[in-house]
């Protein structure tokens, strides 16, 4: 007596579009994540490690300026997506959450 264990070709080829199909459907939904804050982040320190060690005032963006003692002029809170940069007063100290 013979039996079909196996699978057929036209089963093998469904599953596969199935896998497919489902494995495509994930992938477009999928959203890289945003990493501008860290990169404002790094850029913010920088600058400000400059302008200490050439004792001088810097311009930095988005308004931010660095005095000869890596202060800022002012404090701010800027977004970036679902992260926040808190810019203190005073001692230039950013906070990331």
């Amino acid at each position: 007596m013979h039996t079909d264990a196996g699978f057929t070709l036209q089963e093998l080829l469904l599953s596969l579009f199935a896998i497919s199909t489902i494995t495509l459907l994930v992938l477009t939904s999928y959203s890289r994540p945003d990493p501008s804050h860290i990169y404002f982040m790094n850029d913010y320190l920088l600058c400000q490690s400059e302008a200490l060690s050439k004792r001088t005032a810097l311009s930095y963006q988005k308004g931010i300026t660095f005095n000869s003692m890596g202060h800022v002029n002012m404090g701010m809170t800027l977004h970036f997506g679902r992260h926040e940069l808190i810019v203190h007063l005073g001692n230039g100290y950013a906070t990331l959450r």
